[in-house]
C-alpha cells in the first residue's frame, strides 16, 4: 500500500512538501501545525485515532469490549481482548471511573477492531502511564504484524523511537529519513526541528518526580513559583517560568499568558468572553480553563492553524 501526501503551500513557502511512503510502521517527527495538516489530508484515506473516541461512560470495560466485538463481527473472545489490552483487573469497572491511562488504552479498541488497511495515530503515548505505553506498543506492533499500514505523528522523538526507527522529519525542502546510526552533523539546518530528549523535574510530598513534556497539561505561576499540572494534580518545580518556557517550546508548549504556559496539544477550545477577554479550555481530566492574553491570540491561532 502506497500513501501519498500532497504539497501544501502558504504563499511561496512549502509547509508540507509532497511525499509518499510504503506499507509498514512509519513515524513522522514534526510540529503541531504540520501534524494537523497531514491528518486533514489523510482523514478520508484511513482511520484517524483520537483518545476517548467512541467510549460510553456508563458501560463497564467488559461491556465495552463485548459491544464492539459484536458490532465488528470479530471472532476473538472478549476475555482474550481484555487481556491483550491489559485491563483484566478493571474489567468490571465503569469507563467513567477508569484512570485516564486506562481510558486511553480502551479507546484504542475501535481502531484495533475497525481499522482496515491504513491507520493514522497522533501522539500514540499521550497521557499513558508506563503500563499503558507497554500495552500500546504491543497493540500497534500486533497490527503491524497483521500487515496494516500505520503512520505515527508526533513531536516527541523519544516516544516515536519506542515504536520504529523508520522516522522522517519535515522541513521546506522535503521529508528526510532520520538515520540514528550516523554521527550528529556539525551544522544543523535552520528549518530542522530541535531534537531533545529530556524530563521535567518536580517535587511532590518529598519525592522527586520526572515527567515527559507531553504528559504536562499546563504550567502556572503560583505565589511566584512554577507549578506543573499533570492529570489534575499540581507539582512544584524549581525552574522559573522563563526556563520552563525555553525547555518546553520544542515540544509544542506556548506562553499564552504572563503566568501560564500551555501544552497546545491539550487545547480543546478558545473561549471569547468579551472583545478583549479570552481563555483556553483544555482537554485534560479537569477540563481546565486558563487565561489567554489578548496580545497572544493571533499568534496562538497561527500556531494551531485555525482562523
Amino acid at each position: 500500500m502506497n500513501i501519498e501526501i500532497t504539497e501544501v503551500r502558504e504563499g511561496s513557502h512549502a509547509v508540507i512538501p509532497s511525499f509518499s511512503f510504503e506499507a509498514g510502521l512509519t513515524g513522522i517527527y514534526t510540529d503541531i501545525k504540520r501534524t494537523q495538516i497531514i491528518m486533514d489530508q489523510l482523514k478520508h484515506r484511513g482511520y484517524l485515532h483520537g483518545n476517548h473516541e467512541g467510549l460510553a461512560m456508563r458501560l463497564t470495560v467488559e461491556e465495552t469490549f463485548r459491544y464492539h466485538k459484536d458490532l465488528s463481527g470479530r471472532s476473538v473472545s472478549v476475555e482474550e481482548m481484555v487481556a491483550l489490552f491489559g485491563l483484566q483487573h478493571v474489567k468490571k469497572t465503569k469507563v467513567k471511573n477508569l484512570s485516564e491511562s486506562h481510558r486511553n488504552c480502551l479507546s484504542f479498541l475501535r481502531p484495533y477492531l475497525y481499522a482496515n488497511e491504513f491507520l493514522v495515530i497522533e501522539e500514540p503515548f499521550d497521557r499513558l502511564d508506563e503500563e499503558g505505553r507497554q500495552v500500546m506498543t504491543q497493540l500497534i506492533r500486533k497490527m503491524k504484524d497483521e500487515k496494516k499500514t500505520i503512520l505515527l505523528l508526533g513531536h516527541n522523538l523519544e516516544e516515536l523511537l519506542l515504536m520504529t526507527d523508520d522516522i522522517y522529519r519535515i522541513d521546506q525542502s522535503g521529508f528526510h529519513k532520520m538515520d540514528f546510526n550516523e554521527e550528529p552533523a556539525a551544522a544543523v539546518e535552520a528549518e530542522q526541528p530541535v531534537i531533545r530528549i529530556e524530563k521535567i523535574q518536580t517535587k511532590h510530598e518529598g519525592k522527586t518526580i520526572l515527567f515527559n513534556p507531553p504528559e504536562i497539561d499546563y504550567v502556572e505561576s503560583v505565589d511566584g513559583s512554577a507549578q506543573v499540572n499533570v492529570a489534575g494534580k499540581g507539582y512544584n518545580c524549581t525552574l522559573t517560568l522563563q526556563e520552563l518556557e525555553k525547555q518546553l517550546r520544542p515540544y509544542g508548549f506556548y506562553r499564552c499568558h504572563r503566568s501560564y504556559i500551555v501544552n497546545l496539544q491539550k487545547v480543546r477550545e478558545i473561549i471569547t468572553w468579551t472583545k478583549n477577554s479570552y481563555s483556553l479550555k483544555l482537554n485534560d481530566r479537569e477540563s481546565s480553563v486558563i487565561p489567554l492574553s489578548r496580545a497572544k491570540l493571533a499568534e496562538l491561532k497561527e500556531l494551531l492553524g485555525v482562523s
